[in-house]
């Protein structure tokens, strides 16, 4: 994972322009403006000033995935949020990418929980939180492209992280890492 920069405007906006990735989410518009990769690129270094984080999920050969939103601020809780380019589902990038994210946060703040959100129609990104420890505790109806669509709240403890942390192959010191 990297910060953004310009350069990946074209790719973000072809992976966000994509109908069957705004579908599943609930924040990128359909259809996505033109120019609305860049705009949104050139808001990140002040965001992370604020506390809002972006990474662009890359793989090893240098191609970009999609992304990942870490949020420490203004919340007494972190959030985690990412999206995947749809030729890329199916492969554990998004498991990979939000866990990544979930032991960033637990590791470098003092948060005491974590928030994540997904579509109740996105099973793909419920089963992602679920393996990354992330329960449903809430559903709330958000207007989703002009319907009602409920979205579902999903939380992770710093208690319970550190917990599955420790049983986890390879994490030896218990941190997650």
């Amino acid at each position: 994972m990297r910060p953004l920069t310009l350069r990946d405007a074209p790719t973000v906006q072809r992976l966000a322009g994509d109908p069957r990735l705004a579908l599943m989410t609930a924040s990128i518009p359909h259809p996505y403006p033109p120019g609305a990769a860049r705009e949104w690129i050139a808001t990140h270094a002040r965001a992370r000033r604020a506390g809002d984080f972006v990474y662009g999920i890359e793989r090893e050969d240098g191609t970009l995935l999609g992304t990942l939103g870490l949020r420490v601020a203004p919340n007494p809780h972190g959030n985690v949020g990412y999206w995947i380019g749809h030729a890329y589902w199916g492969h554990g990038y998004a498991t990979l990418a939000a866990g990544a994210g979930i032991a960033a946060l637990f590791t470098h703040t003092g948060l005491g929980w974590l928030m994540a959100a997904h579509l109740a129609g996105n099973h793909g990104s419920a089963r992602v939180l679920a393996k990354c420890g992330m329960r449903a505790v809430a559903r709330v109806h958000v207007d989703h492209r002009g319907k009602r669509a409920t979205l579902v709240l999903r939380r992770i403890d710093r208690a319970a992280w550190l917990r599955a942390a420790a049983t986890r192959p390879g994490s030896g010191s218990g941190n997650g890492g």
